[in-house]
């Protein structure tokens, strides 16, 4: 195994049993497969290829997948039991990602890496490594790590969470100068801070969050200026709605976001606003899922649930404004996902001619990628109340 290998894995092409779409697994592995995070920019080589993580041969690594041909090449030696991850940046036609304390870069198609700096933050860098939209920057995070205690504990997804939030760790925002590798803190606070997310098109604007359980957070969106390091509070929350998921539109101004009620009773709303709090618009969205992603307001796609939810609603789901109000939703596919960690989250997002829609599911036991067309949206069925999921029929 070793950077540059060459992986042919057999493509499977079938019906969904709901919608009828054809889908494509694009993967088919001894090990989980999955797409970066739906808000960290993995597209290159004209919308041709993109970066995904892999778990081949007991080790995690980066591999590039070029939807021509299905060719897979591994892009890292990182010797690494977990899940790796990064951020492209098309203008530096590289990924960047954190390697301990070392930030690198890894150019896309000769894949020459070299270390952009060795940051001597606080603490390790955990996140991820963000790119400006000018590529003159990378943005991440570092959390103070739980103490300490001598007690043998299991990791496992979101096992900190709670705790995170409640003890208020130290947590620094910085930036490193990808020419000369000089890093910089922008923000600091005392509280569990995460999900930083840099404007597609606005170098200087990214936002990030206060994390924890959505309805305990006073304030979850937050803008950040990384030069001035002015942050403000983006849809302040003053009410009974907690809100969460942030993502860019395509534009790099506004940001989209769905939201509920504290008590988790009552409407769901979906809302899209600019970074400076103009614009802002927020409708009644009675429909449940755990992530969405859209490039503006007029069509959204979501996963729904994990497949052992009491409600399931186990479907990649499309959403469509009518010009009053958002209708659907409609089944673009039956995922069957699991959501036990991260990778088979499905974290669905449109490839960039919206053509498709990309997700991971654990359906098959491994976590694998898959890819299927839009196409009509009026053809799709709609997801009713009495829709059975084909693994609860009977």
């Amino acid at each position: 195994m070793g950077k540059g290998r060459i992986y042919e894995d057999p493509v499977f092409e079938y019906e969904d049993p709901c919608s009828g779409r054809k889908v494509i697994r694009l993967t088919d592995y001894l090990g989980h497969s999955n797409h970066f995070y739906f808000t960290d920019p993995c597209w290159f080589n004209n919308d041709r290829s993109f970066v995904f993580t892999s778990q081949r041969e007991n080790e995690g690594n980066m591999f590039r997948y070029d939807l021509d041909d299905h060719k897979i090449t591994q892009m890292t030696d990182l010797k690494s039991k977990g899940r790796p991850g990064g951020c492209v940046s098309q203008v530096n036609n590289a990924v960047y990602y954190f390697v301990g304390r070392r930030l690198m870069e890894l150019k896309l198609d000769s894949l020459e890496e070299r270390v952009v700096s060795e940051v001597g933050t606080p603490y390790p860098p955990g996140g991820r490594a963000n790119p400006t939209a000018d590529g003159k920057y990378v943005c991440s995070i570092v959390t103070e790590p739980l103490p300490d205690t001598g007690k043998k504990t299991i990791s496992y997804s979101y096992s900190s969470f709670v705790q995170n939030f409640a003890r208020k760790p130290h947590a620094l925002i910085f930036k490193v100068n990808v020419e000369n590798g000089d890093w910089e803190v922008v923000h600091e606070d005392h509280r569990s801070m995460g999900h930083i997310n840099t404007s597609p098109t606005q170098p200087d604007i990214m936002t990030f969050c206060h994390e924890g359980p959505w309805h305990r957070i006073d304030q979850r969106i937050w803008g950040l200026n990384i030069q001035t390091k002015e942050a403000w509070k983006i849809r302040e929350q003053h009410g009974d709605y907690s809100v969460g998921h942030e993502y860019w539109f395509a534009d790099g101004e506004t940001i989209g976001y769905h939201g509920r009620p504290r008590d988790n009773s009552g409407e769901h709303v979906f809302g899209h606003i600019k970074w400076n709090n103009e614009d802002h618009v927020e409708v009644s969205f009675p429909f449940h899922s755990t992530h969405f992603q859209s490039f503006d307001h007029t069509m959204m796609v979501g996963d729904g649930t994990n497949c052992f939810a009491s409600d399931a609603k186990p479907y990649i789901q499309l959403f469509k404004w009518d010009g009053e109000q958002y209708v659907g939703p409609k089944i673009l596919s039956y995922h069957r996902s699991t959501f036990n960690d991260q990778y088979a989250h499905c974290h669905p997002r449109f490839t960039p001619d919206g053509k498709y829609v990309l997700y991971s599911s654990d359906l098959t036991s491994y976590a694998n990628m898959y890819l299927v067309e839009v196409g009509d949206y009026d053809t799709l069925p709609g997801l009713t109340e009495d829709y059975v999921a084909p693994h609860q029929r009977r």
